[in-house]
């Protein structure tokens, strides 16, 4: 198989150029694409995959590291890995290099994130994202009832609710009473049963939710199911989830890592694919279409396209996004991205790459001064969008 040269898209190539590139068609007359669109996988040519195959099979994460680093590992661990530029960093640097310097240089961003400290509370649009990966635990939530926990009766009737639970995820009960005595609590105690109900909730591996969230996580896993036969259980078996991949081959010198929610293999769906997972407040598929441009998925996309396919030696020629809806009617979708959309991402992915590595060379990273043509001193051209003129309407008073 030929390898992917990932800078080839580099040469040339200047960040203020993006200042300009509003539409599509833009866009695609500024680049040559990286492959022939028809060699991207198309909705049908995945459907019949699925259909004639006469099963699926397990792919070994050794036999992925072929130019770089496949692991498993712990989300905490992979964002520790600060000399790797992931995608994140990319989709600041594409708005401007001071965006990049905010997310990543100076400490403004940990300082401001520490003093809104995120509530340790269930987030349902996480908990759906997640059990997409792993439809078990759509059924393992728990709605705790309105017991007090500043009444020793009502301590200990959660301790009963959380040790059944314990109980079903096959916990030993003992180990974790030894753990909350030997941490230094009395279980004689109001204190100590609190620590005791604390660290039977934590391990039975259930979710507490509340009575709203657990019907819309039955309604999200009702559509889950039935969605396009079954499909999603087809699609994901086999599939390897949250792996971290680390790659060091580019030219740019850079050092890029990317998690992608999923990936998939041709043995299984007949090409080599990234599985995204979305969760979102948007209306419709259109509607989730607009806020994919606006928050730059694509970019996303063409570089763990090209980042998996460098790592791994394999050809990843397709993505595709499951959307969850966290609004009524919590519906789902498997959509399957365009290829000239990818080819945008791949440019964007580039473009930004490039942009990366010249402020790390020079340590310059400018404001929006850097869409400013040269000479005009940061001084930018400013444009309403044309449907701005479009909204116009004659007014006749005497009608």
């Amino acid at each position: 198989m030929e390898f992917i040269d990932l800078d080839k898209f580099s040469e040339g190539l200047d960040f203020s150029v993006l200042s300009g590139l509003e539409k599509k068609a833009d866009v695609l007359k500024s680049i040559d694409y990286s492959r022939p669109l028809k060699d991207y996988s198309t909705p049908c040519d995945i459907a019949n995959y699925l259909l004639e195959r006469e099963g699926s099979c397990h792919v070994y994460t050794d036999s992925l590291r072929k130019n770089g680093i496949v692991v498993k590992e712990d989300m905490v661990k992979y964002l520790s890995s600060k000399e790797y530029v992931n995608s994140g960093m990319l989709k600041e640097a594409i708005k401007s290099p001071l965006h990049l310097f905010y997310a990543l240089e100076n400490g403004w961003k940990e300082q401001l994130e520490a003093y809104e400290k995120k509530k340790n509370y269930f987030v349902l649009g996480e908990f759906i994202h997640q059990a997409i990966l792993e439809p078990s635990k759509f059924n393992r939530v728990v709605t705790e009832p309105d017991y007090k926990l500043n009444t020793t009766n009502g301590v200990k009737s959660l301790i009963s609710l959380w040790t059944d639970k314990c109980e079903e995820s096959e916990v030993l009960i003992e180990d974790i009473k030894d753990s909350v005595v030997k941490s230094g609590f009395d279980l004689d105690k109001i204190h100590g049963l609190r620590q005791l109900y604390s660290a039977l909730k934590i391990a039975s591996g259930f979710s507490s939710v509340s009575e709203t969230d657990k019907l819309i996580i039955e309604i999200v896993y009702h559509n889950y199911k039935r969605y396009g036969d079954g499909l999603f259980f087809e699609l994901l078996k086999h599939s390897k989830r949250e792996v971290s991949m680390y790659y060091e081959g580019c030219l740019s010198g850079i050092k890029q890592k990317i998690r992608p929610d999923a990936i998939q293999f041709k043995e299984n769906i007949g090409a080599d694919t990234i599985i995204s997972v979305k969760s979102t407040r948007a209306e419709s598929i259109g509607h989730f279409s607009y806020q994919s441009a606006k928050l730059n998925y694509e970019l996303s996309e063409g570089m763990y396209l090209e980042i998996a396919s460098a790592v791994t030696g394999r050809d990843f020629r397709s993505v595709i996004t499951i959307m969850v809806q966290t609004i009524p009617p919590f519906g789902v979708a498997a959509l399957v991205w365009d290829a000239e959309d990818l080819e945008i991402g791949k440019y964007k992915y580039h473009q930004a790459l490039q942009t990366v590595a010249e402020c790390f060379e020079l340590n310059r990273y400018p404001g929006y001064d850097a869409y400013s043509e040269n000479g005009n001193r940061g001084l930018i051209s400013f444009k309403q969008p044309e449907w701005n003129a479009k909204e116009l309407h004659p007014v006749d008073i005497n009608n």
